[in-house]
């Protein structure tokens, strides 16, 4: 009897507990993706065996982590348990961009940082994510400031700034961001494009 008493409302919290945790919401996870542009629209090819250097690629610290941020207002943000990225963001952005621009060129080798030091490099395209996040006002936000190099000679380097109206949900959320980093492979793209035609 005395087992019986002891165990029976521990069993029951056990339950509880059990049906709490499965009426939770599980985790959703998304990935970024990128616009493959066909060549045709995107402009001529460039030499054959032209190989592109991708990175380094830097985060901010507000963004290397697996939630999704949400700003609140200026100074406060949110970070978003129960929607995260399926992979670290900077792996995430720097593939996604090497396919854009291999597609986008028309080049078979868009190779990303770090890579061998022996390894040949016609262009290096570098930047810093400085914003990736859903503002207050319903907007997602991309801003990054990039620079082209040839060898150590810049060549070309601006900053590129993104904002398309998201819906309060995660998938509207990181389709607009995808439509930002859509924007930022074609601007990537034009900026090499128009170094390898002033050679």
């Amino acid at each position: 009897m005395n087992w019986m008493r002891w165990s029976f409302p521990a069993l029951a919290a056990a339950a509880l507990a059990g049906l709490a945790a499965c009426g939770s919401a599980p985790l959703q996870f998304y990935m970024l993706a990128a616009d493959n542009a066909p060549l045709a629209e995107s402009g001529p090819a460039l030499p054959a065996g032209t190989v592109i250097g991708l990175g380094p690629i830097r985060l901010p610290a507000y963004l290397d982590r697996p939630q999704l941020v949400t700003a609140l207002s200026e100074h406060q943000y949110r970070l978003d348990e129960r929607n995260r990225w399926a992979e670290r963001l900077d792996e995430n952005i720097a593939r996604t961009l090497s396919q854009a621009l291999a597609g986008r060129l028309g080049v078979e080798q868009v190779v990303r940082y770090p890579w061998p030091a022996r390894q040949r490099l016609d262009y290096q395209l570098s930047f810093d994510i400085l914003q990736l996040h859903q503002t207050a006002a319903g907007r997602s936000v991309l801003s990054a400031q990039w620079q082209l190099k040839q060898g150590e000679q810049s060549l070309a380097g601006k900053r590129f700034e993104c904002s398309e109206a998201a819906a309060d949900s995660a998938d509207a959320i990181v389709a607009a961001q995808s439509a930002c980093l859509s924007r930022f492979a074609a601007e990537l793209a034009g900026a090499v494009r128009a170094a390898a035609a002033a050679r």
